[in-house]
């Protein structure tokens, strides 16, 4: 964690503030290494305050180091307002409920102003240090172990519900704190649903099944989806080949444009169009990517209308699709870390 309150404060002249209130969970963890529920961090240009209640002293002393931990007994806000110097501008985060910015409001009164700041720590958790990309490995490799073991219980008969059960035990068995996210067994005419909900549906002769999943360990993620297409001798079956074949190009076509400092819009471009060639692009119906780390989904975003650039220390996804209704759907998913030298596959 070292450097981080450094490059944090380095922002407050250009937003224009003396302090910044810090309150999404994440961002408070990325800062200060607390893991706890309820906690809030408060930066200014020579303190770091994690203020918390008193479930938490414990468990805060313990989590962080050289961070000056106080324990609140009336609320976060009213705590806040005694803290922050008078006649001072505080950024605070503009993820914060509304209940929250309403009593910092009421707190603070005429003593300092509240000035709405977006994205500024999630713009420093986009490049991962060494330490993160450890963590993130860490979590793919238990929802890698995870697949290989329940990958042979994925044919004909089986539930989607039970096979996502299955994954879930196995990433916690291999040492995950448990999923990243609900994962996702859509088969036959639910894999054409991007996010199809769990169901009771037994897996059919011919099914295409998109399974997308991920384990969270220490608090990084990871996200990764296979296409399995059960086995089959129907007629659909070349349909369904062709347009497993038409993903995997347009995947490679992603890789091949990732060099360090591409535009992310560029890369997306570069699925879209191998998909166009093969006349697939109008049912790829999502971005190529997003950035992965504390969270599933965070900065960078590769998407059409993104104005990100890749830079190395970035870690994300290229999952280009095909939906098809009647038909099903395909998604084949993989975490990069942009390295100096270009992309390397995590997954």
């Amino acid at each position: 964690m070292e450097g981080r309150l450094e490059r944090l404060r380095l922002l407050f002249d250009d937003a224009g503030f003396d302090c910044m209130l810090v309150t999404k969970a994440e961002n408070v963890r990325y800062l200060c290494g607390f893991r706890g529920s309820s906690g809030a961090a408060l930066v200014t240009l020579d303190e770091s305050i994690l203020i918390t209640d008193g479930r938490y002293r414990e468990q805060a002393s313990r989590e962080t180091t050289d961070w000056d931990v106080r324990i609140h007994t009336s609320g976060i806000a009213e705590a806040v307002a005694k803290m922050v110097p008078r006649n001072t501008r505080c950024g605070f985060e503009v993820t914060v409920s509304f209940e929250l910015y309403r009593r910092l409001v009421d707190s603070a009164g005429d003593s300092f102003s509240l000035d709405p700041v977006e994205g500024a720590v999630e713009s420093l958790r986009a490049l991962k240090d060494s330490g993160e990309i450890q963590l993130m490995k860490a979590a793919i490799q238990c929802a890698s172990a995870a697949f290989e073991e329940a990958s042979g219980m994925f044919a004909e008969g089986a539930v989607e519900r039970r096979l996502a059960a299955e994954l879930d035990y196995r990433m916690v068995l291999a040492g995950a704190d448990g999923p990243a996210f609900d994962t996702v067994v859509a088969s036959g005419p639910n894999s054409s649903l991007p996010h199809s909900p769990l169901t009771d549906r037994r897996l059919e002769a011919g099914d295409l099944v998109v399974v997308d999943f991920g384990a969270v360990k220490d608090g990084y993620r990871s996200d990764t989806t296979r296409t399995l297409l059960i086995n089959s001798s129907g007629t659909d079956d070349v349909r369904k080949s062709e347009a497993l074949s038409a993903v995997k190009a347009a995947r490679e076509a992603a890789l091949e444009a990732l060099t360090p400092g591409v535009k992310a819009l560029n890369v997306d471009a570069a699925a879209r169009d191998r998909l166009a060639e093969l006349g697939l692009v109008e049912h790829f119906t999502h971005s190529l990517g997003h950035g992965v780390g504390l969270e599933t989904h965070e900065k960078p975003t590769l998407s059409a209308v993104s104005d990100d650039t890749l830079e190395p220390g970035m870690v994300f996804t290229i999952e280009p699709g095909v939906y098809i209704e009647g038909l099903g759907g395909v998604r084949i998913e993989d975490i990069v870390l942009m390295t100096p030298d270009g992309p390397e596959i995590l997954t």
